[in-house]
């Protein structure tokens, strides 16, 4: 891609994820009042050698990540990078930003736009919509409130990656082997998978049969501290 293709399909998946800043609802509850998902302890942003490439160009906001964790050795630190590099694909790069107070939303990853979901696929390989990323249940609000992602943002999302899997194939298998993840996932946890489907609704899928039946995201499962916050509020309060 080049730099003009990039920042033309950075501006057509820039919606806002909720018609909220859930960044605000989930900071209060990390340590430091960083976002979870601006936080390289939880979450470490992949970019793709291109988009690394022409964000290096344009813009100071990104580095190459290298463990820095204070409570590990020099020693363990290099160990920990080695490996998360190593488990990283040789077409993405490790980066971490300045920081959430320097972010400079035109220049945000596909991941950060994408984060908590992926594009989930069925057994066919067919795209249906998007699900979320199972390990940040208990940290993430937006997976406690599904129904707050705004109709804009899911179908941006979903055509960035039709033309995505177009441009590169194999991102498709990845993804499509994450859902087949998904599945064993939540079959070990008797759980249906909820999707935010391409049509605009909600669905939960059987991971027996693959089955589809409509629910109302308002109902979503809420996780961890948002299920307790929850349960506190009043009527008027969202």
């Amino acid at each position: 891609m080049t730099i003009k293709d990039i920042n033309k399909t950075y501006q057509a998946f820039d919606a806002s994820i909720t018609d909220v800043d859930c960044g605000k609802k989930c900071a209060p509850h990390n340590e430091g009042g960083v976002p979870f998902c601006c936080d390289a302890r939880h979450a470490i942003p992949t970019l793709y050698d291109f988009e690394w490439a022409i964000l290096q160009n344009q813009t100071t906001l990104w580095r190459e990540w290298k463990c820095e964790d204070p409570d590990l050795t020099p020693e363990e630190q290099a160990e920990e990078t080695r490996q998360l590099q190593e488990e990283t694909p040789d077409s993405m790069v490790l980066a971490v930003c300045k920081g959430v107070e320097f972010c400079e939303r035109e220049n945000r990853s596909f991941t950060c736009r994408q984060f908590p979901f992926f594009p989930y696929l069925d057994s066919q390989g067919t795209l249906l919509g998007i699900t979320y990323y199972w390990d940040y249940e208990d940290v993430c609000w937006v997976v406690s409130n599904l129904s707050r992602v705004t109709d804009e943002y899911r179908s941006e999302m979903i055509a960035f990656y039709e033309k995505l899997f177009e441009e590169i194939p194999e991102e498709k298998a990845n993804y499509q082997y994450h859902s087949e993840r998904m599945r064993d996932v939540f079959n070990e946890r008797r759980k249906a998978i909820p999707l935010l489907h391409r049509n605009g609704h909600g669905y939960k899928i059987s991971t027996h049969n693959e089955r589809m039946r409509r629910f109302d995201l308002e109902k979503c499962e809420k996780f961890g501290v948002y299920k307790i916050t929850d349960d506190l509020l009043f009527d008027d309060e969202f």
